[in-house]
């Protein structure tokens, strides 16, 4: 217990030291946390294999909850935050917390993902104070950093696809820091994260014999539907066979498409390999891969190629009502297929890639995001996406990234005008457990002659508006927009001599008679 006080007192010493040697941009936190990083992935079988482990080296243990890790290109040019430690619990000494690449083998048990990778060749990471941003409790730089970066002294070596950056530890098996990388870490053999406390004078910790599920992964027994799928545990590798209901593109992301059960509904998103996405709604495909968590949903991260089997028509939306409240109501309609109807509050907000973020206010006075992917946005009627229209999105359901959840967007794949008194489908609150059964929407029949559009016994003021934003002229056709099935659009017709206004009768628009088309004025 000596021999431990007296190394402390030494590091303490060093800190203390080195406080006046950082630069004014990087200042070492003086709160009684005590946290260092004590291990650090760039990459394995795959390039994705990237983790971090932080460990509490005070002798109370640390609070981590006001922290967040970052990660510094090797110029210094860009800096990004890979997670927040927001709601982590404090950390008992020589315990420790995992944060992983979300689509990488080693995101089980990881307290936070990130989606974007890191580079294997050199850059930084730090783990600073959040509010206080130039306060920090580690910084770690390998490779070909730059002081730019953040780091402390001269860099760590780059770690290989086989190997990992690992803190050397002293003779009680306490974390080694001189506010040197280079000398404080040391690359070792690539392996799973080891997240078992480790003890100052203890017995040394064993690295996990458990092989990487990239590395080995074992053949599945069988081809899952979308629900079994869903049923299966993380990390595991499965076969999964179903028909697309979203395309790559359509969830605004290029690599990132929803497959669905034919019978059921029931779906789960698909992380593509590189260059798989030319799929398209209806393809049946087979495709192997990993399931995890990437941004809070089940998703299968493709380990192969997907096959075509086929085409299969994708099953009708469900027409839903909103939920109950709470910030994980929305989760049983997880990658499902579904309508739901409200009115726009606000103006659109642009998102990355060219989509856009819209709010629907749904009925009971909640609120949902819509997200329209620069395809959908190209085939939505030209003013139907400003505030105050009602309308009708038919989309899937996904999560918006964060820890705590109830961060939902629907995903639209068409978005069209509401009219008045439409009605709905029932009520589907998640609140008690099972969800009642759900009817499909039906699609209207309409016999030849049978008029789509008429006149109100009463004209009312919305009523032109509204047809206007509904129809739309296709190829010099008129057609309904959002309504499948409809082949025949009939105007009210014309009994008599029109006045025609002069800048109608200029434009072209009236028949062989010189009469108006339809009545003037709506």
């Amino acid at each position: 217990m000596a021999r431990a006080a007296h190394l402390r007192a030494g590091v303490l010493g060093v800190t203390l030291l080195v406080l006046t040697l950082l630069p004014p941009s990087l200042t070492r936190a003086t709160s009684t946390d005590a946290l260092l990083i004590s291990s650090i992935a760039t990459g394995g079988s795959s390039a994705s294999d990237e983790y971090v482990v932080i460990e509490a080296v005070g002798v109370g243990g640390a609070n981590i909850a006001d922290y967040e890790l970052v990660y510094t290109t090797a110029s210094g040019a860009t800096t990004r935050r890979l997670i927040s430690l927001e709601g982590a619990a404090p950390l008992a000494a020589g315990a420790r917390l995992l944060a992983a690449n979300s689509i990488g083998s080693f995101s089980t048990g990881a307290f936070a993902t990130w989606s974007e990778g890191i580079a294997a060749t050199g850059g930084a990471m730090r783990l600073r104070v959040r509010a206080t941003p130039t306060l920090i409790a580690d910084a770690v730089a390998w490779g070909s950093a730059t002081s730019s970066a953040g780091g402390f002294g001269t860099p760590a070596p780059a770690a290989s696809s086989t190997t990992m950056m690992e803190r050397r530890r002293g003779a009680d098996l306490g974390l080694l820091n001189s506010q040197n990388n280079s000398a404080d870490f040391a690359l070792v053999p690539i392996a799973p994260p080891s997240l078992a406390p480790v003890s100052p004078g203890g017995p040394s910790p064993i690295p996990s014999a458990t092989p990487s599920p990239s590395a080995t992964p074992g053949e599945p027994s069988r081809v899952l539907s979308p629900a079994e799928v869903r049923s299966a545990a993380l990390s595991s590798v499965v076969t999964l066979r179903g028909t697309v209901a979203a395309a790559p593109g359509e969830l605004a992301e290029e690599r990132l498409y929803c497959v669905e059960d034919a019978v059921t509904g029931v779906g789960v998103f698909v992380f593509a390999q590189s260059g798989n996405t030319d799929l398209e709604r209806g393809d049946v495909v087979t495709v192997t891969g990993t399931v995890i968590l990437r941004r809070q949903a089940l998703t299968l991260a493709a380990t192969t190629v997907a096959q075509v089997d086929g085409w299969a028509e994708p099953r009708a939306a469900i027409a839903v009502e909103p939920p109950a409240p709470g910030p994980w109501a929305w989760e049983p309609r997880e990658a499902r297929t579904i309508e739901v109807q409200g009115v726009l509050s606000g103006a659109p907000k642009d998102l990355a890639g060219g989509s856009r973020s819209l709010t629907l206010r749904l009925s009971g006075g909640g609120e949902l995001l819509v997200g329209v992917a620069p395809g959908v946005l190209d085939e939505a009627p030209q003013g139907l996406l400003a505030a105050k229209r009602a309308v009708t999105v038919r989309g899937v359901l996904h999560q918006r990234a964060g820890a705590a959840g109830g961060g939902y967007r629907l995903w639209a794949l068409s978005v069209a005008a509401s009219l008045p008194g439409t009605p709905t489908g029932g009520s589907t609150s998640v609140a008690g457990g099972l969800l009642p059964p759900e009817t499909p929407i039906a699609t209207p029949l309409l016999q030849v002659g049978t008029p789509s559009i008429a006149t109100p016994g009463g004209l009312q003021a919305w009523w032109g508006p509204q047809v206007s934003q509904t129809l739309d002229v296709r190829g010099g056709s008129l057609e309904l927009a959002g309504l499948q099935g409809v082949g025949l659009v009939v105007l009210p017709s014309c009994e008599g001599a029109q006045v025609v206004p002069e800048g109608i009768r200029a434009g072209g628009r009236v028949d062989r008679a010189g009469r108006a088309p339809y009545p003037q004025p709506w």
